[in-house]
């Protein structure tokens, strides 16, 4: 086939040059029959080319089979045409000759039709061998019938050279061309043909040399089929195996990447978050120490209390820091149980209360008392926490905070809903990222580290829940967690 390739490829460019003359004229039809022989070469060369290969050498004679079927179907369709005026005035007693030479289009219509409606994985192969059983046999016996006329034995002999190159298994080529030539062997027989006469013996020499060469040439390749077919699987394996180690670096990157900027946002972190209220502990232990007695009492208390608010602020920093690096590593995993998130919600609320009237913001609570879902009951407070703490962060003084816990479907419902700046579509991206610092700034001054959405998310997720936001730029958000309820579970 790709000797019949090679052959269409020399004959497209030989007449390419005629059909450019043949546009500037008249003709056509004969310029569409040249990009029609172009697009067919370029279909097949595209195909073979970009096609995948297969697992085995016989899947691998298949999609050549597929690929090549133009070619090898053309015979069936056109080369015995010329035969149907000279049968008549060479052979004029054999009848049977119209019959055989019309049995090859009835036999490339069929296969045309199995090729789009038989299922078989390996029907390319099987109907390639079987339109060459059919082509091959059939000319020997016309070949016989004709008493081994010399132009029907170098008819004969063409075909066989042909058939030496077509995508088949040698086996079945041996099969094919030994009954053929059986056939023929019996009619000559049958007819007692003499090759005495030069034309005729030249001509059966010919017929010899042409097997002996058709059958070297079709183990020839085969042999270039299986090898070119193993090497180029073996460069598919290869490109596989590089792509995936692409695929691979890329992610190692992509994590390096993300470690690496994780690492600057916590060098940011320690600069700044944590090193302010060192500073402003350092700052004030000073002055206590140093003009202790010219110090009143109230001022006393006062830059105690400061120093204490900046300690609780360190401590929860690095808390969220360590709980944010656990769940990662899975150390810190949940222990879950039945948890009544209700209560959970009004004690949080209690604890976050001064917070929030310091910034006038009244929280609102609408709880379920009988709401209870399987889940880690101190993952569940944290969850709540994160979400109340940053609502009453980002909220405006004199405005509300909503928490709502409720029964939804077969799980629990915990809603935070605020009247802040609300959420831009580029924070919907990176809310719940690590350090996925957001464009809303907290109202009162406070301090914000990028790091309670993202502890949120890997929480809610280990207790087999879901996490998400809505919102609009300003008009407030809303978070949502929903954990399985005890109806649930059970």
């Amino acid at each position: 086939m790709v000797l019949l390739y090679f052959v269409l490829s020399w004959t497209v460019h030989q007449i390419t040059p005629l059909g450019k003359t043949s546009m500037s004229s008249k003709s056509s039809l004969f310029s569409r029959t040249v990009h029609a022989l172009q697009g067919v070469r370029e279909r097949m060369f595209k195909r073979f080319r970009d096609r995948v290969y297969p697992a085995t050498f016989e899947e691998e004679i298949n999609e050549q089979c597929d690929i090549f079927f133009p070619l090898y179907s053309l015979p069936f369709f056109v080369a015995w045409l010329p035969y149907l005026s000279l049968d008549p005035l060479v052979i004029p007693d054999q009848p049977l000759f119209p019959y055989l030479r019309i049995g090859l289009t009835v036999v490339g219509v069929l296969a045309l039709i199995l090729r789009h409606t038989w299922r078989n994985p390996a029907r390319h192969r099987l109907i390639g061998n079987g339109m060459m059983y059919y082509l091959i046999i059939a000319t020997g016996l016309i070949t016989g019938l004709a008493k081994a006329h010399p132009s029907y034995v170098g008819g004969y002999c063409f075909l066989i050279t042909v058939l030496g190159a077509m995508p088949v298994q040698p086996r079945h080529l041996y099969l094919a061309l030994g009954m053929s030539l059986a056939t023929f062997g019996g009619l000559c027989w049958h007819y007692q043909v003499s090759f005495a006469e030069p034309a005729a013996r030249y001509s059966l020499q010919d017929l010899i040399s042409t097997v002996g060469v058709s059958v070297l040439m079709s183990t020839g390749w085969t042999m270039l089929r299986r090898n070119s077919y193993e090497k180029g699987r073996a460069l598919q394996q290869m490109n596989v195996q590089i792509q995936e180690q692409q695929r691979l670096l890329a992610e190692q990157n992509e994590s390096l990447r993300q470690v690496n900027m994780e690492k600057d946002e916590l060098i940011g972190i320690v600069s700044h978050d944590l090193r302010n209220p060192l500073a402003s502990i350092l700052g004030m232990t000073e002055v206590l120490t140093g003009d202790a007695d010219d110090l009143s009492p109230e001022l006393r208390a006062g830059m105690l209390m400061r120093v204490h608010d900046a300690g609780i602020r360190m401590r929860s920093l690095i808390d969220r820091l360590l709980s944010a690096n656990a769940i990662e590593n899975g150390v810190l995993k949940p222990s879950l149980g039945y948890v009544n998130v209700s209560k959970i919600a009004m004690s949080v609320l209690q604890n976050h209360r001064h917070h929030a009237e310091q910034k006038s913001i009244e929280v609102l609570l609408d709880g379920d008392e009988s709401a209870v879902c399987y889940a880690d009951a101190l993952f569940v407070r944290q969850i709540v926490e994160n979400l109340l703490s940053n609502a009453i962060k980002y909220s405006p003084s004199q405005s509300q905070v909503f928490l709502r816990v409720r029964q939804h479907d077969s799980n629990i419902l915990i809603v935070v809903q605020d009247k802040g700046q609300g959420l831009t579509t580029e924070d919907h991206a990176k809310a719940f990222r690590k350090f996925g610092r957001l464009s809303a700034k907290p109202t009162g001054g406070e301090q914000s580290t990028g790091l309670g959405l993202s502890i949120v998310k890997k929480m809610v997720e280990s207790m087999n829940g879901n996490v998400w936001c809505e919102s609009e730029f300003g008009q407030g958000a809303a978070f949502f967690v929903e954990l399985p309820s005890f109806q649930n579970e059970i």
